[in-house]
């Protein structure tokens, strides 16, 4: 709702992430709150996994023959990924760094 409302081009699962740990972060939610749930998702996430396996077994034909553009694309994407993602959190240490020197500046 919130992402339609405002109209963002965020995928509503992402937003809802972003929220959760914004809320478990500054304590509006407690952990305790939620721990029982996470162990209970993290105890039965493998069989998440088992569709995927299915896949690779039904298509495992089409995969062999296209293995090395598949790979090619896997550690493209991965590695683009993880520098966009170093980047970020670079910028981010920098502005949480530059806040505090100007807090400290101003008091």
């Amino acid at each position: 709702m919130i992402v339609q409302k405002l109209r963002l081009a965020l995928p509503s699962p992402i937003l809802g992430i972003i929220v959760f740990a914004f809320l478990l972060q500054f304590k509006i939610i407690k952990k305790e709150w939620v721990r029982d749930i996470c162990n209970l998702l993290l105890k039965y996430m493998p069989l998440l996994f088992v569709p995927l396996f299915v896949g690779i077994i039904s298509y495992y034909g089409l995969i062999e023959k296209n293995i090395l553009p598949i790979l090619l694309n896997v550690i493209l994407t991965t590695t683009l990924t993880l520098i966009i993602t170093a980047i970020f959190v670079e910028n981010v240490i920098k502005h949480v760094r530059l806040h505090k020197i100007r807090k400290i500046h101003n008091d």
